[in-house]
């Protein structure tokens, strides 16, 4: 996906991981940090946005979604997993319909950038 492998996902990821001083938001959110037995602090790796940007319905609005550093947070690679498996995120069903989504956007943008002629004067058709 072309938004992030950008400059501007790169900078909201650098705000994201400030924000966490590195650690999952969600070990610390989860009282990991206070103390809980067996619990540990762990490494953030990833950046998940909470609101998928694929969930836009306009470019503008998937990319609101996609670079603004409230809609992320830092996770360790255990919470992104369980998030990911939880929101039935590589379900058939969910893969499909993201699919469906983009082919969508895809032929929206298309016929933005394509309209038909409108000009019948030559005599065509």
């Amino acid at each position: 996906m072309k938004m992030l492998n950008d400059k501007r996902w790169r900078e909201t990821k650098a705000v994201v991981w400030q924000r966490a001083k590195g650690l999952c938001e969600w070990c610390i959110r989860d009282g990991i940090a206070a103390g809980v037995p067996g619990g540990w602090i762990r490494a953030g790796v990833d950046c998940h946005h909470l609101v998928p940007f694929e969930s836009g319905k306009t470019a503008a609005e998937m990319e609101r979604l996609c670079y603004d550093p409230n809609n992320c947070v830092l996770l360790c690679v255990e919470h992104h997993r369980a998030e990911h498996n939880q929101a039935g995120y590589h379900k058939k069903e969910a893969v499909k319909a993201r699919r469906e989504q983009a082919f969508e956007r895809w032929k929206a943008k298309r016929r933005a950038s394509n309209p038909p002629p409108t000009d019948f004067s030559s005599g065509g058709l």
